[in-house]
């Protein structure tokens, strides 16, 4: 398992673009499971890359 780094507070991200972010995402239609999955998977890569 990969130890979790510390933010670099010269490097905030701007909580308003994230929730765009994501809200772009989810927004996506997903007519099967496999296409909600990868929805799913890409915004919380989203909110991965925010927070490490």
């Amino acid at each position: 398992m990969v130890a979790p780094k510390p933010l670099d507070p010269r490097q905030s991200a701007d909580p308003a673009q994230i929730a765009a972010q994501v809200n772009e995402v989810l927004s996506r239609p997903a007519n099967t499971l496999k296409s909600e999955a990868a929805n799913l998977e890409e915004a919380h890569r989203i909110l991965n890359e925010a927070l490490s």
